[in-house]
């Protein structure tokens, strides 16, 4: 068995191994109430509201480990506190995703984040292995600290409609060699590039992630009931690469670039956004 044909093996072993444990914590885990309500906002000639569809869409994310402090400035302007999954370890997520149909439109869009403690549902728990299962099983809370897009639509949707601080930058998306790969260059200089393996066959079951944001002035919390098909994980499977922007001087405060510790490219997703809830 030749280097490469082992390592394919390899790979496949463990994201038989994760997509198993993250289907058994999961357990019978129930959708959010995503709020219809009957709130609707005019935006770029578009009638929106609750819950917004994002229909078919491509994502690759990278989860990465990076200093709880380090992490923590970052986010102090929004009043969340990041959750450790190791004593002074934090989560950084790094989630690129291609959207071809949406009520937004097509556009594509990056989001880091950090996991932050939670402060809706079921809080507490042991301490660090807490935090794993909750990122395992779905159930954690992320804080977005920077969300660029690539149009006006997408740019005031995000604003208006969740509180997310949304920018418009330059964000291509790619498939070659085998690799999809996400670019983004703000302000005309590159911040990153970002690539995962673009295969997968598993099949996520239905779910819901929650995403915090201030949001009219108080805290709110989003839910984003999803369905991820065409998955694959690996362990250490993603490379980051980090341009010359201060965005990417921030990230490099954080210790990277490194391989994130878990890659997961999903061909296939779609979600619904509901309406902001407060904290």
């Amino acid at each position: 068995v030749d280097e490469a044909t082992a390592t394919t093996r390899t790979e496949e072993f463990y994201e038989a191994i994760l997509t198993w444990i993250s289907d058994f914590l999961k357990g019978k885990s129930q959708p959010q109430d995503l709020g219809a309500g009957a709130r609707r906002f005019e935006i770029e000639g578009k009638s929106l509201g609750y819950p917004a569809l994002f229909q078919d869409a491509s994502s690759a994310v990278g989860l990465f480990m990076v200093p709880a402090n380090g992490a923590q400035a970052l986010i102090r302007d929004s009043g969340f506190e990041v959750a450790q999954l190791l004593p002074g370890r934090a989560a950084f997520s790094l989630s690129c995703v291609h959207y071809r149909e949406s009520d937004c439109g097509a556009y594509n869009e990056i989001s880091m984040a950090f996991f932050v403690k939670k402060k809706h549902g079921k809080t507490g728990g042991i301490p660090y292995l807490g935090t794993w299962l909750d990122i395992a099983r779905d159930d954690a809370a992320t804080c977005i600290w920077k969300l660029p897009v690539t149009t006006r639509l997408a740019h005031d949707a995000g604003i208006r409609m969740w509180g997310f601080q949304k920018t418009i930058d330059e964000i291509d998306f790619e498939v070659s060699d085998g690799r999809a790969r996400f670019h983004l260059r703000m302000d005309g200089q590159e911040v990153l590039e970002y690539s995962v393996r673009a295969r997968g066959k598993q099949q996520q079951p239905r779910g819901a992630s929650a995403v915090y944001s201030n949001f009219e002035g108080a805290p709110h919390v989003t839910y984003l009931e999803h369905e991820f098909r065409d998955v694959g994980v690996s362990l250490g499977g993603g490379r980051l690469r980090l341009g010359s922007h201060p965005i990417a001087e921030r990230l490099r405060g954080l210790g990277l670039p490194r391989r994130p510790f878990i890659a997961t490219w999903m061909g296939r997703l779609s979600f619904e956004v509901g309406a902001p809830e407060k904290l």
